[in-house]
């Protein structure tokens, strides 16, 4: 009876939950996160320090977003470089579908980098912004997005890394047959 009570008691907080699942998001905050401080990189390097393979394996510490630098490095403070990856792949049913990032609270300096080629950035943390990436993505297999922050001084310290979230977002391709 005690089981049975409890599936019944689990049955109703479920159908009361609010939160609706969309099918055309993928949220990267459920995702498993790595962040690195390059402490051996220079601002006109686009690679990571430690090459794009070894960022790949996971290289840094596990995090969760939304994640500030200052949170995660608390004996730090000032100008630095710190990248943010994760892998992920996109559904099946997602093909031939148009792909695009957005980025609610990413900054102060991002740069952003799909299967270690550059493809966009944003110089002002507190906007957010879409990113198209459809000719870039993966359909089939692991993509593996990173995110270079670049923190210029300590000023910036206080809201530097990604605050809010990381969606990937797919849109039925536009016809290009004319009515």
């Amino acid at each position: 009876m005690l089981k049975m009570d409890l599936l019944v008691a689990g049955l109703i907080l479920l159908s009361g939950c609010s939160h609706k699942f969309d099918a055309s998001m993928m949220d990267l905050n459920f995702y498993q996160w790595n962040l690195w401080h390059d402490q051996e990189s220079s601002l006109e390097e686009e690679a990571p320090s430690c090459s794009w393979e070894v960022l790949h394996r996971g290289n840094g510490k596990l995090v969760r977003i939304p994640a500030l630098i200052k949170d995660q490095f608390p004996g730090e403070k000032g100008a630095g470089i710190y990248w943010y990856h994760c892998r992920f792949t996109l559904p099946e049913d997602w093909k031939e579908r148009d792909i695009a990032f957005r980025f609610e609270g990413v900054g102060p300096i991002l740069e952003v980098y799909l299967n270690g080629e550059p493809i966009g950035s944003n110089l002002a943390n507190a906007v957010d912004f879409d990113l198209d990436v459809t000719k870039v993505i993966y359909y089939t297999r692991d993509n593996h997005l990173a995110l270079r922050v670049i923190v210029l001084d300590e000023a910036q310290w206080a809201y530097a890394g990604i605050s809010g979230t990381v969606l990937v977002k797919s849109v039925p391709p536009k016809s290009n047959t004319v009515p």
